[in-house]
């Protein structure tokens, strides 16, 4: 995919990029035609008779130009000189209307590539699976939709374009030099590679570069984005200076990485210029020691349009090695975006998936095991969630209490073992159905920078302002959201930075009861409350739980002691489980805990 590429973002607008190339190709002619045309039109208008031709051998293109300036010169050389500006004024507004229609184009084509990339890489990063979300760094993933894309705009697809709008007008100057003189244009050739060889020494190690400067540029944006969001943490720790001096260190790293890979692009342009210049000075010794030979067919007139084409070979002919370059230093781009695509997503989709069942009996977990990479986070799990009934889940740090939850909405998938829903392998079902009929609150509060009203109906657009009115009741959030300055339509900030706590976890759990799902999954969600707050929450479950299957992971243990069952985790494994009073007699871990807790 990294070599089609391209290829492949462009193949939907190929008529597109066909109608740029022969717009380049009419753009470059109609300069060609103003340049020979003056040339012909001087060697009638200041010949001796106006039969007379530029070239001792005429073709049929100076014959029919010839008898054309005569016809015009009929009406007197002062005239046809009004009457020549004239057309040469028509020829270079054929051209420019040309080049612009080029340019508008291939503008429009470029920018719906990029487009459709970053929505690829959008919808990429959005199923991609949690692991691999939680194993890189935000930095980097925001890089490569950003900064990578518009690298390769610049110096990918604007390169490649160059590159064959530079070798079409090449091509057809060569041509016309060709025509002109086919001996000169010959040595012009011989000399021509040994130069564009020499400038190309300059790239062997630019894409290498390149690919470090891309991966540095993401890290930098990783160690500003870590560093806004752990501005408190830093702050409240004296570690500004610290902070400062990593920043500084690491971003002139960076910059020294910058001036070499600049360095190396810039020295291509004066490079192939100075020979450029050098072949336009033996060029003009050259061309003129025929011209003034008693034997050549080269007319004076006809070595300064020669001159003037080279001249303007020059530019193009320096673009392509430029264009070379850059295509270089933008595949690293091309490398870290196809990384993404290439990801494969080990949650699988089955391909004729069943109907979400009922589920009336239970979510069972068959010897379930699970591991982030080599690390074992559950180990043999068997255990059930009964349907319509609330179950809990308790333990310490690190024993895996959240990961046990991910595996029912499809997050993760187990390595070893099956999850059903009543009689349905979790495998036989699409994880959007699953995830249709689960509603999850969570310890971190997800809020976006919206209305309340849009957080509350986050995903859904068909419910009523009466619907979330009566959500948010439920929720205990009616009172603090009607006494906001604008009620549900109040702006909350990133993440709900204008909200306390208490009052972005009842949004959030009137998210919850709006969906109305079958499921209910509380991942720790009073652990991070005060008393008053984790009282209202709390209410607010208490009213969303019944008659539903819930799921809780509960921190406090004072706010599960009425679930219908709670399941001990310890190390990956089911330690204990039984209602509260059954553990307690168990005098196991889960009394520990309780007595630590003063439960």
């Amino acid at each position: 995919m990294r070599k089609n590429f391209t290829w492949i973002s462009a193949k939907p607008y190929i008529v597109n990029v066909i109608i740029y190339f022969l717009l380049v190709c009419l753009a470059t002619i109609f300069s060609i035609a103003s340049i020979l045309s003056a040339s012909n039109f001087l060697g009638v208008l200041f010949s001796d008779g106006l039969t007379n031709n530029v070239v001792s051998n005429p073709s049929i293109l100076d014959n029919a130009l010839s008898s054309f300036y005569n016809r015009i010169i009929e009406y007197g050389r002062e005239n046809a000189l009004f009457i020549f500006g004239g057309l040469i004024f028509v020829i270079y507004l054929f051209k420019d209307i040309f080049t612009y229609l080029a340019s508008f184009v291939i503008a429009s084509v470029r920018n719906r590539i990029i487009r459709n990339i970053r929505n690829k890489i959008f919808e990429k990063y959005i199923s991609l699976p949690l692991s691999y979300i939680n194993n890189h760094r935000k930095g980097d993933l925001i890089s490569r939709l950003s900064n990578d894309v518009i690298e390769y705009d610049e110096n990918v697809l604007k390169s490649i374009l160059s590159l064959i709008s530079a070798i079409i007008t090449v091509l057809l100057y060569f041509i016309v030099l060709f025509y002109i003189d086919y001996e000169l244009t010959i040595t012009v050739l011989i000399v021509f590679p040994l130069v564009a060889g020499l400038v190309s020494l300059i790239s062997r190690r630019l894409r290498r570069d390149s690919k470090h400067l891309q991966q540095k540029n993401a890290n930098l944006l990783s160690i500003i984005e870590q560093t806004i969001s752990g501005l408190r943490i830093i702050k409240s720790h004296t570690a500004i200076e610290l902070m400062n001096h990593r920043f500084i260190s690491f971003n002139s790293s960076y910059t020294r990485l910058r001036n070499t890979i600049y360095r190396k692009v810039d020295l291509a342009s004066p490079v192939s210029e100075f020979f450029g210049n050098c072949m336009l000075i033996g060029l003009l010794l050259f061309g003129s020691s025929r011209v003034i030979s008693p034997s050549s067919v080269l007319t004076p007139e006809l070595f300064i349009v020669y001159l003037v084409l080279f001249t303007l070979i020059i530019k193009p002919s320096k673009d392509i090695p430029t264009s070379f370059f850059n295509i270089k230093k933008g595949k690293a781009s091309i490398d870290r975006i196809v990384e993404i695509f290439e990801i494969k997503n080990p949650i699988e989709e089955p391909l004729q998936p069943k109907p979400f069942p009922q589920l009336n009996r239970a979510i069972e977990y068959r010897n379930v095991s699970f591991s982030y990479s080599e690390t074992p986070v559950l180990n043999d799990i068997n255990l059930c969630f009964e349907a319509k009934k609330t179950t809990a889940i308790v333990g310490a740090s690190g024993s895996g209490k959240s990961t046990l939850i991910d595996l029912i909405p499809k997050f993760y998938q187990p390595n070893q073992g099956e999850i059903y829903f009543d009689d349905i392998n979790i495998k036989e079902l699409n994880s959007k159905d699953i995830r249709d009929r689960i509603a999850i609150v969570t310890q971190d509060t997800i809020l976006f920078n919206d209305t309340i009203y849009n957080n509350i109906t986050f995903g859904f657009s068909h419910y009523t302002m009466e619907q979330v009115k009566q959500a948010a009741k439920i929720a205990c959030a009616d009172t603090f959201i009607e006494a906001l300055p604008e009620g549900y339509n109040t702006i909350i900030g990133d993440k709900g930075s204008t909200l306390s706590g208490g009052e972005k976890q009842r949004i959030s759990i009137a998210r919850a009861v709006l969906k109305n799902a079958d499921i209910l999954i509380l991942d720790e969600a009073t652990s991070a409350l005060d008393t008053e707050n984790e009282r209202l929450v709390q209410e607010a479950i208490s009213n969303i739980t019944k008659d539903k299957t819930s799921i809780i992971i509960a921190h406090r243990l004072s706010t599960i002691v009425n679930a219908d069952k709670i399941i001990v985790l310890d190390a990956g494994q089911i330690k204990e489980q039984g209602t509260h009073k059954e553990l307690l007699l168990l005098n196991g871990i889960y009394t520990n805990l309780c007595k630590m807790q003063e439960v």
